[in-house]
C-alpha cells in the first residue's frame, strides 16, 4: 500500500472509530525463513458498538512480513473489516459466531 492509499484508508475511519487497542501481550509470532507471521486480536469501539477479538466475530488479524537484506520488503494484512459484526447477511457460517 503506498502512502496515498494508506492515508485514504485511515481517513475512512474519521468520525466513526472511537478507539482501537491491540492486545500486544497476546500476539503470536511465527517465524519461517524470510517471513514473520504475526497473529493477534484487537478491541475497540466504532459507530457506538464494541468488539473484542476472541469474544466477538471481529477483532482478529494476521500480518505477514517478508524480509530482504534485514529490512521489511512487503507486508500483507489480513482481517475481517466487519469489526462490529453488522454484515450478517453475507456471512455464510451462521449466526452468533465468536
Amino acid at each position: 500500500m503506498d502512502g496515498i492509499r494508506f492515508l485514504k484508508w485511515v481517513k475512512g475511519f474519521e468520525g466513526v472509530l472511537e478507539y482501537i487497542q491491540h492486545d500486544y501481550d497476546r500476539l503470536n509470532f511465527i517465524p519461517s525463513a524470510d517471513y514473520l507471521i504475526v497473529e493477534g486480536t484487537s478491541q475497540g469501539r466504532m459507530f457506538g458498538k464494541s468488539w473484542a477479538g476472541g469474544e466477538t466475530p471481529g477483532g482478529r488479524f494476521c500480518n505477514v512480513f517478508k524480509f530482504r537484506d534485514g529490512r521489511i520488503s512487503s507486508l500483507h494484512i489480513y482481517l475481517d473489516p466487519d469489526y462490529t459484526g453488522e454484515d450478517e447477511a453475507r456471512f455464510r457460517w451462521g449466526e452468533n459466531r465468536k
